[in-house]
């Protein structure tokens, strides 16, 4: 378990990694927390060095599979064998060890032969089924650079067909940017952000068509009074556009865990804080632990309140704000309109006045029971939005997906426990509580309760974890949390 403050053992070990080699390509991507620093890295790093790029993103593409064996090192006459897990994680054949990315297995295997060995890339150094790891990286680059050129052929033709409503709403939106732009100077400190205005920003559930459609950004054109603030808006990822995601981010188990029931536990929008810490040093934002809102959306009479027990909950634990979260109940977890122009806000709040007040800010959603997409286990996306370039001012912000890591922590804590019957108790007392015995699809794929298990189940810490080695014990602590957790949403 990783107590308030402190990193779970997933995140020392990979910032030790990071230390090691300054080629780590999935735990550090570097870049600062600005878009005239990711063009000045831009030119100072290509692309092709590969960060940012993990093998998990290559097996998504389908370029890489898992399989026993598939990787090895030939290193000073010595060959590792590895196998390629569905996780995109790599386990030594020689030790059963676990390892995050091609990096830190490579360090490991030179250390064994060269202790003095201090970095090693795992891309150059690793062969998956006899060719050179580089090879399939090179591979899923031409093909995303196909795919964004034709993204951008798709784009174009949507927003010229939309040039003509833009043209004509483009003087309201001059009053959207510059009322906003006024209200940013004035947000330059953490304690200004304020769960009031977080949730007077979040546009509240309403009724919505069973589909719901999802547009580029390049469609939207310049803000305006008539666009609809649900509208759904696709992320992109920073590799389709040829650049480098400007810091990583690291999410611990435990805030997912809570995160994760907090959104199934009603089918209306909920909102949260993320508590964590950020590395300067590193650029890595280490996303430590969840709380919850436990008020309605625009309730001005408990906001003040409910803001007042996380602010004192994030300095007891050493904590700071390093983002929010909410759901997308039943469509898919991609940013409104709404959403950008909130993390955009929040954004700039965080910024401060100079470099060294600057702290990250990341946007989390969670779609627990997207109508399109009926799987057992919710849907996440972390997002962060780029501003609009200088000479086009008035268009929205541009939503950017963000790559993250998962760091297993040791067990529950006490005070995730207390948040989970506490939330329990709140939408209890308010009526909105799901009926958990209900098919959560209406077409017998099971219910609420054992999608809920299902989704929970990938967020357990590692005293919790199902495995074939598993101790007697450790089985009846796995049924004990069902069963707290069953007396929570079912009696």
């Amino acid at each position: 378990m990783t107590t308030p403050g402190s990193k779970s053992d997933d995140m020392m070990e990979e910032e030790g990694s990071a230390h090691h080699s300054g080629e780590e390509e999935e735990e550090e991507e570097g870049g600062t927390g600005g878009v005239d620093s990711l063009e000045e890295m831009q030119k100072r790093r290509s692309i092709q060095s590969g960060r940012g790029v993990t093998l998990s993103m290559l097996m998504s593409d389908g370029i890489l599979e898992a399989g026993e064996g598939f990787l090895t090192i030939d290193y000073l006459g010595a060959k590792f064998v590895g196998d390629l897990l569905p996780g995109g994680k790599i386990r030594a054949q020689e030790t059963q060890k676990i390892f995050s990315s091609p990096s830190s297995w490579a360090i490991h295997c030179k250390k064994l032969l060269n202790p003095d060995k201090k970095s090693g890339c795992g891309w150059s150094s690793m062969r998956y089924k006899g060719k050179k790891l580089d090879t399939y990286k090179n591979l899923w680059f031409r093909k995303h650079k196909q795919q964004q050129q034709e993204l951008e052929k798709q784009e174009t033709i949507a927003a010229q067909a939309a040039a003509a409503a833009a043209a004509a709403s483009s003087a309201n939106a001059k009053g959207i940017h510059l009322e906003h732009s006024d209200d940013d100077k004035k947000c330059s400190s953490l304690k200004k952000w304020d769960l009031d205005k977080m949730q007077s920003m979040i546009p509240r559930p309403r009724p919505s068509p069973q589909k719901r459609v999802i547009v580029p950004h390049t469609v939207l054109g310049n803000k305006s009074f008539n666009h609809d603030l649900n509208t759904l808006v696709k992320c992109t990822p920073f590799s389709g556009l040829d650049r480098i995601q400007p810091f990583t981010v690291t999410i611990a188990t435990n805030c997912l865990l809570l995160v994760d029931f907090h959104c199934h536990i009603i089918k209306n929008e909920v909102v949260g804080y993320l508590g964590g810490n950020w590395d300067i040093a590193s650029h890595n934002l280490a996303v430590l632990q969840a709380f919850p809102c436990r008020s309605g959306l625009g309730d001005k009479d408990s906001a003040a309140r409910v803001e007042d027990e996380i602010r004192r909950s994030l300095e007891r634990r050493h904590l700071s704000v390093v983002g929010w979260y909410h759901s997308h109940p039943s469509f898919p977890a991609q940013p409104t309109i709404k959403d950008i122009d909130s993390q955009m806000e929040y954004q700039i709040t965080m910024k401060g006045d100079s470099d060294s007040s600057y702290t990250p800010c990341l946007g989390l959603i969670c779609s627990p029971y997207d109508n399109q997409r009926p799987a057992l286990e919710a849907d996440y996306l972390a997002y962060w939005v780029m501003p609009p370039p200088e000479h086009r001012p008035h268009e929205y912000g541009r939503p950017m997906q963000m790559i993250y890591s998962i760091a297993h922590d040791s067990f529950l804590t006490q005070d995730l426990l207390m948040e989970m019957r506490l939330i329990s108790e709140y939408y209890r007392s308010t009526g909105e509580a799901l009926d958990f015995n209900i098919d959560f699809t209406n077409q017998g794929s099971g219910s609420c309760w054992e999608k809920l298990q299902s989704s929970l189940r990938t967020k357990l810490p590692r005293d919790l974890m199902v495995t074939g080695a598993q101790s007697s014990a450790q089985a009846q602590a796995v049924t004990h949390f069902w069963d707290f957790l069953k007396g929570l949403i079912m009696t």
